[in-house]
């Protein structure tokens, strides 16, 4: 997994890094450490000429180690507590408590960068994901919309199945609100001020995290890791974001929009909570299905099971004294989307690099360890109980 964090200026310089971060270097899966020493790999990231190819980090001694590529060959060597930077691949490795011994080793794949299709800057982004094998076409952006009466300062996500130029943002082909709709497209609410951000990304999907004030919103723009394979599954495209509407949007003037917003309507991805539970593509994260048709998701489905969404696990279910371990730290469980109606239950799969964690003495931007795996806490908006928490993996 790569990621990044920094301080965005405002709404549209946000969308300029995050454009700078996918398209200027390859990405990473998570590395997969055997050893003794218990020291951790970060700032793992692509370069400029990344490949699709398996990477090796080998420890030589307590101390140093060679990087080898499995199409590229060797990479180079380099020396614990000094950053590795090559035109494939880039990473730090620091000391733990316990020393390393040679042998002990990470690896990872790695990706070329995302393709950007269409860039307007600080307005609109259409990319191209590759797909952590590189054989994948996935295809996402975000549509800056606003309006200084309101106060807001948005993105509009949006998946896709096709691009073609000439056409606008919301009738590309597939678009997640149906051609020419201006909803109910997820949507990111941000705002014209300073942010900090982190960026999150594979070559199958991007996860967006902004703290905008003193509340946190979450994006979501990729693919789903599906229970199924993908003859079956081929296309499984998520898109999520923070607000979404049911049947129709407010006005353009409406401060509905706005990030203070407090309404049902505004969620984050993890926390799908359809504001009409009866009514399909009315959610905060919605999935392509193998139909071709957008489906949503909610925590707060029927007693009887007859709504048409489906429902988000765990958070669908009463888990408010699920507390930390014995041990003082925390599990994780996976984010899983399914449909549970009579005669139609599909288990989708789970949303990739966002898990479920207990809110118990926790709070935003804490990070948990759980062996060489990072991960940061974000709360569900401006919603800080128990179950109002959820966990991006950053590594």
């Amino acid at each position: 997994m790569s990621w990044v964090n920094g301080t965005a200026t405002d709404h549209g310089d946000l969308l300029n890094k995050l454009d700078t971060f996918l398209t200027s270097q390859g990405m990473t899966t998570s590395p997969l450490y055997s050893g003794t020493g218990n020291g951790v790999i970060s700032a793992l990231i692509g370069g400029s000429a990344s490949v699709v190819e398996n990477i090796t980090v080998a420890m030589t001694s307590s101390t140093a180690f060679s990087v080898t590529g499995s199409i590229s060959g060797a990479l180079g060597t380099g020396t614990v507590g000094t950053p590795f930077v090559n035109s494939k691949v880039n990473f730090s490795i620091t000391a733990g408590g316990t020393a390393f011994v040679a042998g002990d080793t990470w690896t990872f794949s790695t990706t070329p960068a995302w393709t950007s299709l269409r860039r307007v800057a600080g307005s609109e982004m259409i990319w191209q994901a590759p797909g952590n094998g590189g054989t994948n076409q996935i295809l996402v952006g975000a549509l800056v919309f606003t309006n200084s009466t309101a106060d807001y300062y948005n993105w509009r996500l949006g998946g896709f199945t096709a691009f073609t130029s000439s056409l606008a943002f919301i009738n590309q082909a597939g678009y997640i609100g149906g051609a020419g709709q201006s909803h109910p497209s997820p949507i990111l609410t941000l705002w014209n001020q300073p942010m900090n951000y982190w960026f999150i990304a594979n070559g199958r999907r991007v996860i967006i995290v902004a703290k905008v004030s003193s509340v946190y919103v979450i994006g979501y723009l990729g693919f789903l890791q599906p229970y199924v394979s993908p003859n079956v599954f081929p296309y499984p495209l998520c898109v999520g974001g923070n607000l979404c509407f049911t049947n129709s949007e407010p006005v353009a003037t409406s401060v509905n929009f706005r990030w203070s917003y407090s309404g049902t309507e505004m969620q984050n991805p993890s926390h799908n909570c359809a504001a009409n539970p009866g009514q399909e593509n009315v959610s905060q994260l919605q999935l392509r299905l193998p139909s071709g048709l957008w489906h949503s998701f909610t925590r707060t489905g029927d007693a009887s099971n007859t709504t048409p969404l489906g429902h988000v696990w765990p958070y669908q279910s009463s888990w408010s004294n699920w507390a930390k371990n014995l041990d003082g730290g925390y599990s994780m469980l996976p984010i899983v989307l399914g449909d549970v109606l009579p005669g139609t239950p599909n288990i989708w799969g789970e949303v990739d690099g966002l898990e479920a964690i207990s809110g118990v003495s926790n709070g935003s931007e804490n990070t948990v360890t759980i062996g060489n795996s990072i991960y940061l806490v974000v709360q569900n908006v401006f919603r800080t109980t128990q179950t109002d928490f959820a966990a991006v993996k950053l590594i």
